[in-house]
């Protein structure tokens, strides 16, 4: 049978799998109920255009919980299981205990195949390939890290537009950071600090402000071999040191960490950013809602809260050109295990739950998720203006996620992340020698992990 594209944007699909059980059992970690609420109704679509199969839908089952069951072959795990983030792709897909099926000749099938380029945006297929192996396909529930910032407090401060680059971030951030009679910062312009609000994220995130690069041509780790990264840290130092030392960077440091140790709780209308205490921050959209309306978490046209803009990273100089505009986009993923006996049934479901508009559609209406798909219909009509540039990022080709080898669950990202932190307090004096280490930890990672 010829595929066909069902009104709701799904693809229906006949199957020559000749088992006798036509079960496919997805695992997915969603808990929240209009989360659950829209899968369950994208699986009977599914059911509906493809009843040969019986679809058995499991939420609020973790990754690790699913790694461990297609690990042990369990006769109960899942045919498809579904991760809530791009940081564990490689634990995923490649080598080691990578647990997914190899999709290439699925998606390449003449019949039952997709059309990568036409059907997702570029950053989401980037998502969702270890290596030269695409183990998945992308889901609903993108995450776009962009520039947040304060209107008002930047408007009190003379200036109308965002900074673009980050020598404006720094100079932006003197005139608009406050002290007390004692010294302590009262109003922060940017906080360039690994632990501030940023889940261990920040050094990505500044990472791509200088386009540094996470791994070379070969697979092997570049945080010692790109220039960039160094040259970021150091910006980092001088950042703390001018903006919250007047110079000295030990001050500066102290000032911060002081400042970050009474921050306001992150996931309420104690946050910094909604009281002003922060002005500008690097942040995910989906962040924006509680930023917007507080404790309701909802999209408005009027924020009650924040008069924010969003746009792409500040970006260094040098990579001004390629990078303006840009800032980190992630996806939830979903595979097949490889342990399934039903491989045909479950490549129907798991292209179903990818071309899936009317999903793609929900987490955008209820959330702000920009759908991973192409179509137009997508995206909902009525969104916020202020919301409209996280489009803008999530479309632009430098912000797509870092390549993802089998390093373990973010296990290169926490490598870094770590050594930042011990940088920004003065605890790293030989920085070469420090991101040498780093880069070796990692290699030695995806070595012990990597069957090719």
């Amino acid at each position: 049978m010829v595929a066909t594209i069902a009104a709701s944007g799904l693809v229906a699909l006949s199957s020559t799998a000749s088992a006798d059980d036509r079960t496919v059992t997805v695992w997915t970690p969603h808990t929240r109920a209009w989360q659950v609420t829209e899968w369950k109704a994208a699986v009977a679509r599914i059911q509906a255009a493809n009843p040969q199969i019986n679809i058995v839908l499991k939420t609020g089952i973790d990754m690790a919980t699913s790694l461990k069951a297609i690990v042990a072959n369990k006769s109960d795990g899942p045919d498809i299981s579904v991760t809530n983030g791009n940081g564990n792709m490689g634990w995923f897909c490649a080598g080691g205990d990578g647990i997914w099926q190899k999709l290439n000749t699925m998606i390449s099938s003449k019949r039952d195949g997709i059309n990568l380029k036409t059907t997702f945006k570029p950053s989401a297929n980037s998502a969702t390939i270890s290596g030269n192996i695409r183990c998945a396909l992308p889901m609903p529930g993108t995450e776009v890290f962009a520039f947040f910032y304060n209107k008002d407090l930047l408007a009190k401060a003379g200036y109308t537009t965002p900074p673009s680059t980050t020598a404006e971030l720094l100079e932006y951030s003197k005139k608009l950071t406050t002290f007390d009679k004692d010294g302590n910062i009262l109003t922060a312009g940017f906080v360039p600090k690994s632990g501030y609000y940023g889940w261990g994220m920040e050094s990505m995130w500044l990472g791509q402000a200088f386009g540094a690069r996470w791994y070379n041509a070969n697979g092997s780790s570049a945080l010692a071999t790109d220039t960039k990264w160094a040259k970021m840290l150091n910006w980092q130092k001088k950042f703390i040191a001018d903006v919250y030392g007047n110079g000295d960077f030990e001050k500066g440091s102290k000032a911060l960490t002081k400042f970050n140790a009474a921050k306001g709780g992150e996931w309420g209308v104690k946050h910094d950013f909604i009281t002003g205490r922060v002005a500008m921050k690097m942040d995910a959209n989906w962040m924006a809602p509680l930023y917007c309306t507080g404790d309701s978490w909802a999209l408005a046209d009027t924020c009650k809260y924040v008069n924010m803009g969003v746009t792409g990273f500040p970006t260094d100089a040098s990579v001004k050109a390629t990078h303006s505009g840009a800032g980190l986009v992630g996806y939830p993923i979903a595979g097949i295990s490889k342990t399934t006996k039903n491989v045909k049934d479950a490549w129907i479901v798991l292209k179903g739950l990818a071309t899936d508009v009317k999903l793609s559609y929900a987490y955008d209406k209820v959330g702000g998720a920009p759908s991973p798909l192409t179509a137009a219909a997508a995206k909902p009509e009525g969104l916020p203006k202020w919301y409209e540039p996280f489009y803008a990022v999530q479309n632009h080709p430098k912000s797509i996620y870092k390549l993802m080898p089998n390093t373990g669950e973010h296990q290169d990202e926490t490598i870094l992340a770590t050594l930042m932190a011990a940088w920004q307090d003065g605890a790293i004096t030989d920085l070469k020698g420090s991101l040498q280490d780093a880069a070796g930890k990692i290699d030695q990672i995806i070595a012990r992990n990597q069957v090719d």
